[in-house]
């Protein structure tokens, strides 16, 4: 039994060994390492995201550094999500910042409440051209029904 579980034990080591796992910047952040990654806070769309929700940047910057978060998810390739707590003025519990990740950087990319929902009108621009003319035809005839 011991030979048996030593010599699986010996394989596994040898392909770990051959394929060689690389950590991405993301796995650097989930372990803590956030020394070693080069963050980019600059970009335009998140700066305005933050002023829009009333967030400091200093605030987003404590909570990656110095806090683990709440949750996290890989949206696709290369975009991670990670959910933290919003700031104590706020009326929602948690902020989710959207992260894109290439080779040791990081950059912001948005800021949002965790579960937002989409506006009517970011929900009207998915729907098919039908529907959107018998919407229109629906609207125009209740308003002419409107004294």
């Amino acid at each position: 039994m011991f030979r048996h579980t030593y010599y699986i034990c010996k394989n596994l080591y040898n392909k770990l060994y051959t394929y060689k796992f690389v950590m991405n910047a993301f796995d650097k952040f989930l372990i803590g390492d956030t020394s070693s990654i080069n963050w980019c806070f600059e970009n335009r769309h998140f700066l305005d995201r933050l002023q829009d929700n009333g967030i400091s940047r200093q605030y987003v910057v404590d909570c990656l550094m110095n806090e683990e978060p709440i949750k996290y998810e890989h949206i696709d390739s290369s975009t991670y999500a990670a959910v933290y707590d919003a700031p104590s003025n706020k009326d929602y519990k948690e902020i989710r910042i959207l992260m894109a990740v290439s080779g040791n950087s990081i950059d912001l990319v948005t800021i949002m409440r965790n579960n937002e929902t989409t506006t009517e009108r970011q929900k009207r621009q998915y729907q098919s051209q039908k529907h959107k003319n018998i919407e229109k035809k629906r609207l125009n005839a209740i308003s002419k029904r409107k004294w």
